[in-house]
Formats: structure tokens, C-alpha cells, sequence
């Protein structure tokens, strides 16, 4: 390339215009021609820690795909400077690993990853300040440099085993059974949480995450110091058991060990439960058995949906499709049970383990030292408080003094308290609460989910979030937080103050109320603010799932929030994947009658909002439509998603409707809502989750 033309890009790649999505563009184009690549590896190095994390799905694409070395160069050097990139990077690209199939690309990755790790043992080594000192000054620096080295390679080796056993306790806990399950896991925490307090005091380092808030006020908080003991949540599928814990995080600068005294968790041993969990833990065909789960219930939901979709081609009426359903569904679960035997076995020797558990707990319980027993003022006082009860109970319906046990300050209060209040009570026992940088993250550790595609639609909804606000509109989108750890494994933000629609049903009335009826008695007073809420994010979401093709709408996977907004989360089939892979879901999105109902009838005001958002926000995203482009580019070229297989990029843009006019934008809207809310299937496939998960439509 000529020297003129080489200024020229210099010029345009050093521009305020020069974006990060035409910077992964540019590496890609011009991946064998040095002298480009030398220019924008130089604009590479001003671009934010923070952003290159962001964009890491995208640099992981480009290191696999492309044999450019000024980019394995720039993230060796990444890695050598920051612990929290070189993890980011090293577990995303280990997923890659795991997943692919041709050799040759296989070990490229396997030796990058090793190189990677090497950059980070080795660190940074100032070598014109080292060439300056004097022979023994330089001795005690190698020597220094060598002990560094080695900490660094054993702080490595922790971090791996730490995760590892972290995830796989998603697994393993569903071995046992759900009562148990709590109990198990708690012990399990303690145990983990010694092992970090044991790595916190070695390395002067906790276990590194990398989190980056998108408040820019905010440092950087990405350290696991410490895990709340008191705290853990299981959630039950059918598969695994993901659960919820509460870390303490700080900046990842080395801590002065004169700021806090380490109290380590106390040992609660139990033989049976740690034995069992380690034999689990170090099976290595535990992850493949459930593989083959994933596919047992693919191929429930591929045969089951189609059938569906042939009754329906009959003109079958609905109480017989799920009628047909229903005795279908009664033949797997009979095929299962005949399967189970044997494990039924073995789960009924450990509920009766666990029962002579809890009876010797009890016994023990019973046998208090004398300064531990109830003082009879105690006594009187709860006889006191019974007896008021009793009374309290000729007067009340039962139900209703349920209710106000349960809610005591106003009925149907579902946060009693808020994130931030139990955040702040949490943080005053905490060691670390006058660290700047020191803040509580709830997470959910998840085994056994591929979450690169997940990674995916979060990126693209933060995109959809950036327009909406630059355009100054009034649409609500709720990013959350992903960290992938492996191929089929990682660690999801929890979204605090949220409960699933479904849960809500089943709180209100058991499915016999609808959304109206339950924001009424939810919100009370705030309820038409709450209104307007539930339909800034509805518009937003909606606009999201038509251009994104989100599947897999049913109750359990969309959220409520304290304000009233409606959150969706788990993007787990989206583009080209589909539950079963029928793309039985053919909606433009999730709008239901009972969302109609809720914004008081398509002939009201607030029908007529949603409306206009859904067009304000259309025509905002499609001015960004050739930046989006540029972003889906890079992952869909020699892509292993699934989400981009056969994927038709043309057809993609097309949704976005770049020469359409505002009337005809209008117009489309119109439509899209009209096919939603006539959709037989949206309808059928909640019937379906009802039946075959017990989700409430």
C-alpha cells in the first residue's frame, strides 16, 4: 500500500468517527497487510479496558479465525498488565476450545492459551529501569521477579480450582433431594468460603471476576473477597440446580493486611455430604451425562411441539390438542419412571439418611445447658402471644391471617425490604465496608448451559440501550451481567427486586387472576406509575425480540420489578435456534390479552404509547442499523453458535427496514402487533410449559 493511502486510513482510524465495531472490521479486511494492522493495533492501545472486555466475543472470534500477530501481541500484553482480562479472555477462548472440531484450529487456540497464561505468570518486566541498576540491584530483582512468577502460577491454579468447584456444585446438587438441598449447599459455601479466606490471605488477592459497572463514577469492583454465609437460594429445574449467593468484591490492588483481620469461615464438617459432593466433583463424565440430558429433553420438545403443529394443520380444536398432549407427555414420564428405579433407590436411603440427621439434630437440640433455657417471662410472653393468636383467629378467615403474618406493614407487599436496604445491613459486618471500591454482587452460578450465546443478546441489548437513551427516548431495557467460565458453564448477574410472572400467578390467586388484577393489589397507590412502567419496557422488549428472535417466552423466563417494569431474561434460543428446534414460537413477540388488559384495551391512551414508543424506538435503531451490521459480522463468519447456522445477514438488516418512511415504520408496527396478538401459538406454547414445567401461562 502507498504511503498517501497509509495516511489516509491513519487519519480516518485516529477519527472521533472511527467506532470499535469498524475497528474489528478494519483487523478482519486487512488481515494480511502488516502496515494496516501496525496503524490499528496503535488505535487498539487508546481504547478502554473496559470497552476491549466488552467487545472480548468479538476479539475471540477474530484471534480464532484470523493468524493476525499484532492482536495476539496486544492481549499478551493485555494479560500481562490485568488479571481480570487475562481471565475474561482465558475462559472465553477456553469454551471455543472445548467446542471445536478441527484440529488444526484446536491446538492455534491451545497454544494461544498457553501463551496467554505465560504473559500472566511472567507479568511486566521494566527492562530499561533493570538494564540502569547495578549487579546486586539486579540480582534482587530476579529474584524477586522468580518468586513473583511462582505466586502468580499457584494464584492461577487456585482461581481454576476455585470456579471449577464452584460450578460443579450446580451439578451436583441435584443428587440430592430438594429439601435436602439447601442445607447441602450452605455447607458447601462455608467450605468454599474457608478456601477463599485461605487465598485472600496467601496472595493478598481475592478470587478475580471480571465485572465492569457501567457507571463511570463507580471503580472498578471485581475481586470475590468474601461470600455472605447467610445467604443462598436454590433454584430447581429439571436438569440442575443453579443457585444464588451474595460476594463481596473490592478493587483487585493488593490488599494491606494491616486494613482487616481475616476471620475464616467456620468449619462445619460433614463426612457424608463433603465425601459424596468430592466423589461427584471428580467425576469427569458427569458434565457428559448431563450433555445427554440437553438432548433427551431437545428431542421431548422437537417431537412433542411438532405434534402439536400437525394438529393444528388437521384444524383440531384446542382442548383436543392438549388433551393429545397430555396423554403423550403421561407415556415419557412413564418411561422415566421405569428408567429411574434405581435412582429412586438411592434417593429414598438418603431422605431417610437425612431424616435420622435432622432426628439426632433434634435430640441434641432438646438437650439445652441450663443457661441456655427459656427464662419463664420468655415463656409467659410467647403463651401470651399464642393465646392472642388463637383470638385473633375466631376473627380473621385463616387465609387473611395468613396474609397479614406474612405482610405486616400492607398486604400483598412483595419487597418487604429493598436491595439496597439488605445491602446495606449486610455491609455494616463486613470487614471490608470502608474499602472505596467495596461492593455486595448477588450471582447465579450456572453448570451445565452454554452462555455464549446469552453473552450475545446481552451485548446486543446494551447496544439497543445506548441508542434508546442517545435518542432520548422513554424505552426501558435491563441488561444483565455474564462472565462465561467454560463451554457449559458461567456466572449470570442476578437481577435484585424481581420475581418471575410466574411466581406472581402462583402467589395471586393460584393463575385465577390476571396481570391487572395483580398490579392493583401489588402496587396499590403507585399503580398507574407502575402502568407506565410495565409498558416503557414492554415497547422495548417487544422491539427486541421481533429484530433479535427471541424464543422461549414463557412466565418463568419474564420478571416483574418493584417499579413495575417487565424484564425478560435467559436468551438461550434466539435467531436461528428454537425449543426443540420446531421454531414453534412464529410471533413477532410476546403480547398477550392479558398485557392488552393491562394497558386498558387497544382503544385507550396507554395501547396508543406503547404504540408510538415501538415507533420512536424503530426509527432510532434504524440509523444505527449498519453499525449493528458490523457487529453481527464478526461473530457470524466461521461461527460454532448455533444461534448463527445458515444465518441469512441480509434478512436480519432487512427487519430493521432502512428505507422505509416514518408512515410506513407506523404501519409495520401495526402489523407486528396484530400478528402477536392473534397468535394461536404464543397461547399453545404456554400451554405446553404449563403441562410439561408447571409454568403458569
Amino acid at each position: 500500500m502507498n504511503a498517501d493511502k497509509l495516511n489516509s486510513l491513519k487519519n480516518f482510524f485516529e477519527s472521533e468517527y472511527f467506532t470499535p465495531e469498524m475497528l474489528l472490521q478494519n483487523i478482519s479486511k486487512y488481515r494480511d497487510q502488516p502496515d494496516v494492522l501496525n496503524l490499528l493495533a496503535e488505535r487498539l492501545n487508546k481504547i478502554p479496558e473496559k470497552t476491549i472486555t466488552f467487545y472480548s466475543p468479538q476479539f475471540c472470534q477474530l484471534l480464532i479465525k484470523t493468524e493476525v500477530q499484532q492482536l495476539f501481541d496486544f492481549f499478551k500484553q493485555q494479560c500481562s498488565q490485568s488479571m481480570s482480562m487475562f481471565f475474561n479472555l482465558y475462559w472465553l477462548l477456553g469454551a471455543y476450545l472445548q467446542l471445536e472440531k478441527q484440529k488444526k484450529k484446536k491446538q492455534k487456540i491451545d497454544q494461544f492459551l498457553r501463551q496467554m497464561e505465560m504473559a500472566m505468570v511472567n507479568g511486566q518486566f521494566n527492562e530499561k529501569r533493570f538494564e540502569s541498576l547495578d549487579q546486586e540491584e539486579q540480582n534482587k530483582i530476579l529474584l524477586r521477579d522468580f518468586q513473583e512468577k511462582d505466586l502468580r502460577q499457584e494464584y492461577f491454579t487456585e482461581v481454576q480450582k476455585f470456579m471449577g468447584t464452584l460450578i460443579k456444585h450446580s451439578l451436583v446438587l441435584k443428587e440430592f433431594a430438594r429439601e435436602d438441598r439447601k442445607h447441602h449447599l450452605k455447607l458447601l459455601i462455608q467450605k468454599q468460603n474457608q478456601s477463599l479466606q485461605r487465598i485472600v490471605k496467601k496472595f493478598q488477592l481475592g478470587i478475580s471476576l471480571p465485572f465492569y459497572d457501567d457507571d463511570k463514577q463507580q471503580s472498578n469492583s471485581y475481586c470475590i473477597v468474601n461470600i455472605l454465609e447467610k445467604h443462598q437460594i436454590c433454584f430447581h429445574t429439571k436438569k440442575r440446580v443453579p443457585y444464588l449467593i451474595l460476594v463481596e468484591t473490592i478493587k483487585d490492588s493488593p490488599i494491606e493486611m494491616n486494613q482487616y483481620q481475616v476471620i475464616p469461615a467456620q468449619l462445619q464438617p460433614n463426612i457424608e455430604v463433603a465425601g459424596y459432593i468430592e466423589a461427584q466433583l471428580n467425576d469427569q463424565g458427569f458434565e457428559r451425562q448431563m450433555a445427554q440430558i440437553d438432548v433427551e429433553e431437545q428431542k421431548l420438545y422437537h417431537e412433542a411441539l411438532e405434534k402439536i403443529m400437525k394438529m393444528e394443520k388437521k384444524g383440531k380444536r384446542q382442548s383436543q390438542i392438549m388433551q393429545s398432549i397430555d396423554q403423550y407427555m403421561q407415556k415419557q414420564v412413564k418411561k422415566q419412571q421405569i428408567s429411574d428405579d434405581q435412582d429412586k433407590k438411592k434417593m429414598e436411603q438418603q431422605q431417610q439418611d437425612s431424616f435420622q440427621r435432622k432426628r439426632l439434630l433434634s435430640l441434641q437440640s432438646t438437650r439445652q445447658p441450663q443457661n441456655q433455657r427459656k427464662s419463664r417471662s420468655q415463656e409467659k410472653n410467647e403463651e401470651k402471644y399464642q393465646e392472642f393468636q388463637k383470638q385473633l383467629q375466631m376473627i380473621l378467615p385463616v387465609e387473611k391471617l395468613y396474609m397479614l403474618k406474612k405482610f405486616k406493614k400492607r398486604n400483598f407487599q412483595l419487597w418487604e425490604q429493598s436491595w439496597e436496604e439488605k445491602i446495606q445491613n449486610y455491609k455494616k459486618e463486613s470487614r471490608y465496608q470502608n474499602f472505596p471500591s467495596f461492593k455486595i454482587r448477588p450471582i447465579i452460578i450456572k453448570g451445565g448451559d452454554d452462555l455464549r450465546q446469552e453473552m450475545f443478546a446481552i451485548q446486543m441489548m446494551k447496544q439497543f440501550n445506548r441508542i434508546f437513551k442517545e435518542s432520548d427516548l422513554k424505552l426501558y431495557l435491563r441488561p444483565y451481567q455474564i462472565i462465561v467460565t467454560s463451554a457449559n458453564s458461567g456466572i449470570v448477574e442476578y437481577i435484585p427486586n424481581t420475581t418471575s410472572i410466574d411466581s406472581l400467578k402462583k402467589m395471586f390467586g393460584n393463575g385465577t387472576k390476571t396481570l391487572y388484577q395483580i398490579y392493583q393489589e401489588v402496587f396499590g397507590n403507585s399503580f398507574e406509575e407502575a402502568q407506565k412502567n410495565f409498558i416503557e419496557s414492554l415497547a422495548s422488549y417487544s422491539l427486541f425480540s421481533y429484530l433479535m428472535q427471541i424464543k422461549d417466552r414463557h412466565n418463568g423466563n419474564l420478571l416483574i420489578d418493584d417499579r413495575g417494569h417487565i424484564i425478560h431474561i435467559d436468551f438461550g434460543f434466539l435467531l436461528q435456534t428454537s425449543p426443540g428446534g420446531v421454531n414453534f414460537e412464529s410471533a413477532p413477540f410476546k403480547l398477550t390479552q392479558e398485557y392488552v388488559e393491562l394497558m386498558k384495551g387497544r382503544e385507550s391512551d396507554y395501547f396508543g404509547y406503547f404504540k408510538t414508543l415501538m415507533t420512536k424506538g424503530f426509527l432510532a435503531l434504524k440509523k444505527y442499523v449498519i453499525e449493528i451490521e458490523n457487529f453481527f459480522k464478526i461473530m457470524v463468519e466461521k461461527s460454532d453458535l448455533p444461534c448463527f447456522g445458515n444465518l441469512d445477514l441480509k434478512a436480519f438488516t432487512n427487519r430493521f427496514q432502512l428505507n422505509a418512511t416514518d408512515q410506513e415504520i407506523m404501519g409495520l408496527v401495526d402489523r407486528l402487533i396484530n400478528q402477536s396478538l392473534s397468535s394461536w401459538r404464543t397461547a399453545q406454547y404456554d400451554n405446553f410449559q404449563k403441562r410439561t414445567n408447571g409454568i403458569l401461562p
